[in-house]
């Protein structure tokens, strides 16, 4: 059976030794002392039953004197209480402000057990940190608040957003799994000062239709030969600089296409450091490179195109 955790240690101040040591403010030892008091009076409501008020005991200690020994106790009583979510947060608060505690299997145990009840009812815990701590993390469109957060939920797809000023926001797609607890730490990349967000590549220029030829029609004179050849030249020139414009239109299609393509590639390479869930830095890598491929495809297009117009331009004007 797990016990609550005594905090002598932590709370009482050291006897000096031979080397007489400077006195300690009396502010300190007041912080001290008020700090064993609310504990110990926890402790006692604890042995009591009285879980909700021992609770309240033990975060009075902790804001006047933090130590992770608190968060265990607090995970004890909310155990106590029934409620698996909050006793679950502490003890992993407890074990992650005290990495090396003796009783780190102990605890690890009574975490796996509160695992296995959520998982019974369709449900486990998802933990969220954050840098920097202020961020604001969402979940599914529901606000949690700032790091470090935590909810419950049904295994399946889920949506994470978190988002700070002065920070890129990120947002991933996750699947919840219900055999065990989830914990994800996003780290947020600054923006650059002075900068903002790059705008999206404009529209191509709409195709104009080319301007049309005026045709002097000669005199009729008898000999048909010039009319024929008059009137074979309008029809050649109806269809006016038609290849032109196409290669042109291709060429502003493809270099649009270059750019979206350039800025996919700018956005895989700035998550290969932190990808999404399901991808390693390595795929993430791969799949920037290969955005970075077709926008060099596409802009070889784009000059290939760019040249047949100019010289189209000129064989279909004459």
């Amino acid at each position: 059976m797990v016990c609550m955790h005594a905090l002598a240690v932590a709370l009482v101040v050291a006897a000096p030794g031979k080397t007489k040591a400077p006195p300690a403010p009396a502010s300190a030892e007041d912080t001290t002392a008020r700090a064993r008091e609310a504990f110990q009076a926890g402790q006692r409501l604890y042995k009591e039953a009285r879980y909700a008020e021992a609770i309240a005991r033990f975060e009075e200690a902790y804001a006047i004197k933090p130590s992770p020994v608190l968060f265990y106790n607090i995970g004890r009583c909310h155990e106590q209480l029934g409620d698996v979510p909050k006793a679950l947060r502490s003890y992993r608060d407890y074990l992650r402000m005290a990495p090396d505690a003796k009783d780190k299997d102990t605890v690890s145990d009574a975490i796996a057990n509160l695992e296995r009840r959520l998982k019974e009812k369709g449900l486990q815990q998802l933990m969220v940190f954050a840098d920097p701590p202020t961020a604001v993390i969402e979940v599914d469109g529901k606000v949690l608040g700032t790091s470090p957060a935590s909810i419950e939920l049904t295994a399946g797809n889920h949506r994470l957003a978190v988002r700070a000023e002065g920070y890129e926001t990120t947002e991933r797609s996750f699947v919840m799994q219900t055999a065990r607890a989830t914990e994800m730490t996003i780290n947020l990349r600054p923006l650059a000062k002075g900068t903002e967000a790059m705008p999206p590549p404009p529209p191509p220029p709409p195709l104009v239709d080319a301007p049309k030829a005026t045709t002097l029609t000669p005199k009729s004179t008898g000999d048909t030969s010039s009319t024929d050849a008059t009137a074979s030249g309008e029809a050649a020139k109806k269809g006016g600089r038609l290849w032109t414009w196409a290669a042109g239109g291709t060429a502003v299609v493809a270099a649009g296409a270059g750019v979206a393509l350039g800025l996919a590639a700018q956005g895989a390479a700035a998550q290969t450091a932190n990808p999404p869930m399901g991808m390693t830095p390595a795929q993430q890598a791969a799949s920037a490179q290969g955005f970075a491929t077709g926008a060099n495809i596409s802009y070889a297009v784009a000059g290939t195109a760019a040249v047949a117009a100019v010289v189209l331009f000129f064989i279909e004007g004459r």
